[in-house]
């Protein structure tokens, strides 16, 4: 079973293309914010390096957020498109979850920074939002880092990722919505 995982969350496009749960391949594309310009081309690249075809996907997981509004759009979209034309089944994780998948501690305080601040999240040990997810400005970010060590730079295991969501429940792609924190 091949499954597409896509990540456009942030200033980088993240691919990763997995048979039964085991990466294939993973690619990683700087943007800057020309995500609409480079991802249709690596998923096309990065399925054709491995020949297999969209019709060979079998699951198609995406981040929904939060982080960049555009970017999230944009991978949203290319994986809810792909999903309902060709009726596979799609599942979304988030990337602040991502995150605390790969921190090994009993409550893990993670966060994303952005040039204005910064998304928190605090998880149990079993990975479980014990706090509810916020946005923040820079000031009251570094006010909390002084109590708390928010974890912002964490190596992603991605077969990690894939495991994870071999639990999640898969939605309707009309029905999957970005998460969006910060209020516009």
């Amino acid at each position: 079973m091949y499954s597409l995982f896509i990540d456009t969350h942030s200033s980088d496009i993240v691919l990763a293309l997995y048979k039964n749960n085991k990466i294939l391949k993973k690619v990683t594309q700087e943007s800057k914010m020309s995500h609409s310009v480079y991802c249709l081309p690596l998923i096309k690249e990065l399925l054709n390096e491995n020949k297999i075809e969209l019709k060979d996907l079998a699951l198609l997981l995406v981040v929904n957020g939060p982080g960049s509004f555009t970017g999230i759009r944009i991978g949203m979209t290319i994986a809810k498109t792909i999903a309902y034309s060709l009726d596979i089944p799609i599942k979304l994780i988030d990337s602040l979850l991502i995150k605390a998948l790969n921190v090994d501690k009993s409550t893990k305080y993670i966060s994303l920074e952005d040039k204005h601040g910064a998304f928190i999240g605090v998880f149990n040990h079993d990975n479980e939002v014990i706090e509810p997810y916020r946005y923040v400005k820079t000031s009251e970010y570094k006010e909390l880092l002084n109590k708390n060590k928010y974890l912002n730079n964490v190596a992603i295991d991605y077969e990690k990722v894939i495991l994870y969501a071999s639990n999640i429940d898969s939605v309707n792609p009309h029905s999957a919505n970005p998460l969006y924190i910060k209020d516009v």
